[in-house]
């Protein structure tokens, strides 16, 4: 008689693997079903000319649905104001979200009380926000009469007025974000360790010498993290102007002045029933940010190496 071959036995380090597995196969599960498939799906649609009430006669056209975007004047209205939030609304993060932390870990009493009323607009729902800051902006109202007499700027309801709605949108960006970013850059201020601070003092550094030579350097990752969520929180921008247009025929309104990317892809394919196109202009916002994201990578790693 033969022996009965042994049974193999998992070692601890294989076991450990198998429990990791189970345990994480819930959330790759639901990141299949509600993000992995339908991107692909979308990634699909853009090479298809596809309408929604028509998911039966979609017939592939390669890159026409690009080509089409980049001869489409509102595609680029959206990414010129996509850009315009961008770029106003990150500096302004990053430079007050830091001052704003820095002084609130200056503070020694009512720092819990100061951290607490600036993360508010953070956990606020947007539409509430957009709807409440709308009436500390309307026409001739203490902020657009002030605002006009210092700098001449129209007195208008700013989020109905072609002039000043993106504006406004870039206020309510700015608000709303800058809470969160300032926990960040305190988080980053309470790692940086005290002997380094208190030995500068003692070599006659002044305040401002420690934040530029000691705080700021020492705060890069956080620095750097703050930049990429805010580029991609601010391109990704939607919220704002959908609530101040989402009972109108375009979201982006007043005349396109507030549509952004987000905005254009949510249009064509829930307004215009158009997911071929809108994914086309999805995929464009995702490989902006791939790219944004890659160079700002290198630019971290590089800064790192020479540090």
């Amino acid at each position: 008689m033969t022996a009965a071959p042994a049974k193999t036995r998992l070692s601890l380090a294989q076991r450990d693997y198998v429990a990791g597995y189970i345990f994480v196969a819930p959330i790759l599960l639901l990141m299949f079903v509600w993000f992995y498939y339908p991107a692909l799906q979308s990634l699909l649609y853009s090479f298809q000319e596809i309408n929604f009430l028509r998911m039966a006669d979609a017939r592939f056209i390669g890159l026409g649905n690009f080509e089409k975007l980049f001869a489409d004047p509102a595609f680029w209205l959206a990414a010129k104001n996509t850009v315009v939030i961008t770029g106003v609304s990150v500096p302004v993060l990053v430079i007050f979200g830091f001052l704003v932390a820095y002084n609130i870990e200056a503070v020694i009493r009512g720092r819990a009380a100061y951290r607490t009323m600036y993360y508010i607009p953070a956990v606020t729902s947007a539409v509430a926000l957009t709807i409440s800051v709308m009436y500390l902006f309307i026409e001739r109202g203490e902020i657009p009469t002030l605002l006009h007499r210092l700098f001449g700027i129209p007195n208008v309801t700013w989020a109905a007025d072609t002039r000043t709605a993106l504006a406004f949108v870039c206020i309510l960006v700015i608000w709303k974000n800058l809470g969160f970013f300032v926990v960040l850059f305190i988080t980053g201020l309470q790692a940086i360790s005290n002997d380094i601070i208190e030995a500068s003092k003692v070599d006659g550094a002044s305040g401002l010498q420690r934040m530029w030579y000691i705080t700021i350097p020492q705060l890069r990752p956080t620095t750097s993290l703050v930049i990429i969520l805010s580029i991609i929180w601010c391109m990704q921008c939607f919220d704002e102007p959908y609530t101040l247009a989402r009972s109108g025929g375009v979201v982006g309104s007043p005349a396109g002045t507030t549509s952004t990317l987000v905005t254009f892809f949510y249009s064509q394919n829930f307004r215009y029933f158009n997911p071929g196109y809108g994914s086309s202009a999805a995929f464009i916002i995702f490989a902006v940010l791939m790219i944004i994201s890659i160079i700002q990578r290198a630019l971290a790693s590089r800064s790192q190496d020479h540090a």
